[in-house]
């Protein structure tokens, strides 16, 4: 800060000699003036001190001003870092966790549905499996009929083909065959391989993956993110309890510390004006020794014989002089107070 902040002002000086050291006077006048220069010598000694006391005092505060305003600037700085921290990191920190809680609750209840239907899928796939399975069972028991050679006239009934190794009666004619029977043996031969070839290893396969899913979904374990976000709500309540405890506490200490500063400002000022003053009144115990020291009034002359008229008009005048220049020190040249 500026040192009009503190109340000092560089006062113009002048050197004043030795107003204490002048000669004597040969008028009465000027001869009664030495007690009284005495007395306002003392008071300029004693006005001399208070001015060297009080620009100390004003050295000393200034410092101390300064060195409390650095403290107030951290600390004030340190406060603001941790309101921001609390708004900011304590504010997005509870979105978070709410979000994080619907987001999990929703997530449990999507897993516990697909569980359910995981486990009905599977249950359906070994239904499947054990129709297949009996499915799998007449299909063996069929392609043995098949290559019976007891059941060669039946088959040739059926699909209208004969057996390997059976020659067919040449004086027997094939009877005629309906249209929709003609791939009746396409059909049979399908039956069987495609149920014991294609669709119970389907099936085992299909089991097995069912069986599988099953297994990943429940070692997935979504329920324990319930657990980890209630961890991780704890912690963030005791983590934005600390912030918002320290934050009281920075809250605190900045109050303290502009107490301090406002105290030590007004202490700094105080101690400006009071140097000021000091010495102003020290110039003013100079000049007035000054003035005593060189005691020469021109207006007023001694009285010759034979005139009788007043002599202190001019010196009314010069006193007239005097009340112009007290006006002016508080006054511009366009007559408007220099002080508002």
């Amino acid at each position: 800060m500026a040192n009009a902040q503190y109340g000092e002002q560089e006062v113009p000086r002048r050197n004043h000699g030795e107003p204490c050291r002048c000669e004597e006077g040969e008028t009465p006048t000027q001869k009664s003036l030495p007690g009284l220069r005495q007395i306002y010598c003392q008071d300029k000694d004693t006005k001399k001190a208070a001015k060297e006391v009080a620009s100390a005092d004003f050295d000393q505060k200034k410092v101390i001003f300064e060195e409390k305003k650095k403290t107030f600037m951290w600390t004030e700085r340190n406060y603001r870092l941790w309101r921001d921290v609390d708004i900011v990191v304590d504010t997005r920190l509870q979105a978070t966790n709410d979000t994080f809680k619907t987001n999990v609750a929703s997530y449990n209840t999507q897993s516990t549905a697909l569980y359910t239907q995981l486990k009905a899928i599977l249950a359906a796939v070994k239904d499947v499996k054990t129709k297949v399975s009996a499915l799998w069972d007449q299909a063996s028991m069929l392609d043995k009929f098949k290559n019976d050679q007891c059941n060669a006239s039946q088959w040739t009934l059926l699909t209208g083909k004969h057996m390997e190794g059976c020659k067919p009666d040449p004086n027997t004619p094939m009877p005629d065959r309906p249209d929709h029977c003609k791939d009746a043996d396409k059909i049979y031969n399908e039956l069987i391989m495609v149920t014991k070839k294609v669709l119970s290893v389907d099936v085992a396969s299909l089991l097995n993956a069912s069986a599988d899913i099953v297994g990943i979904q429940t070692f997935s374990n979504i329920a324990a993110l319930t657990a980890q976000q209630t961890a991780l709500a704890t912690a963030s309540t005791s983590f934005k309890t600390t912030v918002a405890g320290i934050v009281k506490t920075r809250s605190g200490d900045l109050t303290t510390v502009q107490g301090e500063l406002t105290t030590t400002l007004t202490d700094a000022t105080v101690a400006g004006i009071g140097r000021c003053t000091a010495v102003s009144d020290y110039d003013a115990s100079c000049y007035t020794l000054e003035i005593l020291c060189q005691c020469h009034c021109d207006c007023v002359v001694p009285r010759k014989e034979g005139e009788c008229h007043p002599r202190l008009h001019d010196c009314e005048c010069k006193i007239c002089e005097i009340c112009k220049d007290v006006k002016n020190t508080y006054c511009n040249e366009k007559n408007k107070p220099v002080i508002a």
